[in-house]
């Protein structure tokens, strides 16, 4: 998680916590060995987009003292990369529509199908559903795979990279 959905997590238990306290009690985390910042290339000034996850010691205390159990982390996907997309909330929500929509179709789509999917449960407009697409695919999340023959319109399938992306943000 990053710190943002840390702290969305832990307002249900605290609604005064704050996101500097979440940064903080993660600074203490990270000096005590508990939890490890998976792409660590992302600056401390800026914060954004840092993942975290339990070590084996945190998982270990986090099971004693809560009971919450936790899998070790897969190595099969590129950390720096699927931070770059948990960080923004579009890019995100395109990748698991588009994803949705492979599942449930078996083919490419476009920007157009996309936006229809997601229009009943998020107001979202054409132009950012073709930036977040264009940014998967420079992230090499998606790719461009044909065009429609009738307007020329790209269609997008996801790449191995973002199944693996989709699979850990769906869990």
């Amino acid at each position: 998680m990053v710190a943002s959905q840390i702290w969305q997590a832990a307002r249900e238990f605290n609604p005064r916590i704050q996101l500097r306290d979440v940064w903080f009690i993660m600074r203490q985390l990270e000096g005590r060995k508990l939890v490890v910042c998976l792409n660590p290339r992302r600056t401390r000034r800026t914060n954004t987009g840092r993942l975290f996850y339990l070590t084996e010691e945190g998982r270990q205390l986090a099971a004693a003292a809560f009971g919450v159990k936790r899998d070790p982390l897969p190595e099969s996907v590129n950390w720096q990369k699927y931070g770059d997309v948990v960080r923004g909330k579009t890019r995100r929500l395109i990748l698991d529509a588009l994803g949705r929509l492979v599942e449930r179709t078996g083919e490419s789509q476009t920007a157009a199908n996309v936006r229809k999917f997601l229009r009943n449960g998020h107001a979202v407009g054409l132009n950012p559903v073709i930036r977040a697409l264009r940014e998967l695919e420079s992230l090499r999340m998606i790719k461009n795979v044909a065009a429609t023959r009738k307007q020329s319109r790209k269609r997008y399938a996801l790449t191995a990279m973002g199944r693996r992306s989709i699979e850990e943000l769906r869990r």
